[in-house]
C-alpha cells in the first residue's frame, strides 16, 4: 500500500507492506522495519533501519540499532493529523493521490469543502455500518465501526456532510487506507 503525506511542506512517499512480526515500511526510498503495539491511547513502536543494521559473522544483530518511540496520533482536520513523538507535535497532511494527479504539486484537496474520503486506519473487519448513501451526517456522528487488533474503532464524520457513497461492506476485511465511505 503506498500513502503519500506532506509534512513540513514536503511530499514524503510511504510504502507499507504487512509482514510476519510487523510492517515493512520504506520512506523515500529508505527502508525500515516496524512493530507497533496500542499502548493505552497511543502507540508504541519499535523501529529498525535495514539499511544499517549491523551484523556479525552470524547474522545480524538483535535488537541493535533500532529504536522505540511513544505515538499519539490526533485527527486535527480531514486529512491533517497531528503526531505526538516525544513531545513533539508533528503535522502531516495525507494526500489524495488521484486528487493530487488532477490537481498537481502543491494543490491537493484541502478537505475543508467538496469531497471527502473516511479511510481505514489500518487493516482490519468492518463490523457495523452506522449510516448509508444520501444520510445527511453532522460532525462527530459515528459512520463505521472498523475493528483491528482486537479493538472496535468508530470512525466519525469530520463535518457536517453528505454520504456520497459507501464502499464497505459489514464483515469484509479492509487494508490500511482503504476507502470506506465518501462524504461530500
Amino acid at each position: 500500500m503506498r500513502i503519500d503525506v506532506e509534512i513540513g511542506g514536503r511530499r514524503r512517499q510511504i510504502e507499507l507492506e504487512r509482514v510476519a512480526d510487523g510492517w515493512r515500511a520504506t520512506v523515500d526510498g529508505r527502508m525500515l522495519t516496524v512493530d507497533a503495539r496500542p499502548a493505552g491511547p497511543g502507540w508504541s513502536l519499535l523501529l529498525g533501519d535495514n539499511s544499517q543494521s549491523p551484523t556479525t559473522d552470524a547474522g545480524p544483530i538483535p535488537n541493535d540499532g533500532r529504536t522505540s518511540h511513544e505515538v499519539f496520533v490526533r485527527e486535527s482536520g480531514p486529512g491533517i493529523l497531528s503526531v505526538h513523538v516525544g513531545g513533539q507535535r508533528i503535522d502531516v497532511r495525507v494526500l489524495d493521490p488521484r486528487a493530487y494527479r488532477r490537481r498537481g504539486p502543491g494543490h491537493a484537496a484541502d478537505g475543508q469543502s467538496g469531497v471527502r474520503h473516511v479511510l481505514a486506519p489500518m487493516p482490519g473487519r468492518v463490523v457495523r455500518l452506522l449510516v448509508k448513501a444520501g444520510d445527511r451526517v453532522t460532525a462527530r456522528q459515528g459512520l463505521v465501526v472498523v475493528e483491528a487488533m482486537k479493538m472496535e474503532n468508530e470512525l466519525r464524520a469530520p463535518s457536517d456532510a453528505t454520504v456520497r457513497e459507501v464502499r464497505a461492506s459489514e464483515g469484509a476485511s479492509v487494508e490500511a487506507g482503504a476507502i470506506l465511505l465518501v462524504l461530500e
